[in-house]
């Protein structure tokens, strides 16, 4: 579990640093493109629930790193194998979407804005493709190694 914490703060910052950096060029891009000044990546929404935009955007910044440590906490239950692959990809998937959904929906309020919304589900599940991927291939050799031992002896 100690690991599984150290990880979980190594999300949070390296989910923040990148949440923040991706908003800084999303907003860039955004500008020069289409010449809007004043636009954000947040929506209005969003901002409006807070005394000023910096605090919305030093928020937001914290929330991706939530989001980040979520995802890497929720691995322990990887380590269950016990419960199998499949049981293990369901249990993470609703896991970490109790923590990113409310998040994307009642804070950021991007369902509001289809395209940011969309944008944003397909992000999360190619998240969660990667992870089955890559589980998979873990469990796989994991599998391939004990039939290895179990046939020498």
């Amino acid at each position: 579990m100690k690991e599984v914490l150290k990880r979980s703060i190594s999300s949070f910052l390296i989910s923040a640093v990148w949440g923040a950096f991706m908003n800084l060029i999303i907003e860039v891009v955004v500008r020069m493109v289409t010449g809007m000044e004043d636009f954000t990546p947040l929506s209005p929404e969003y901002i409006a629930m807070f005394p000023s935009e910096s605090i919305a955007v030093e928020v937001n910044i914290l929330l991706y790193g939530v989001i980040g440590a979520a995802f890497s906490f929720m691995t322990f239950i990887y380590e269950k194998v016990e419960i199998g692959f499949i049981l293990q990809n369901l249990i993470y998937f609703i896991l970490t979407g109790i923590v990113w959904f409310p998040i994307v929906v009642f804070i950021w309020q991007l369902n509001r804005y289809p395209q940011a919304f969309y944008g944003t589900l397909s992000g999360f599940i190619a998240t969660y493709v990667i992870m089955t991927v890559v589980g998979y291939k873990i469990t796989k050799k994991e599998i391939d190694t004990i039939n290895l031992y179990l046939g020498q002896n």
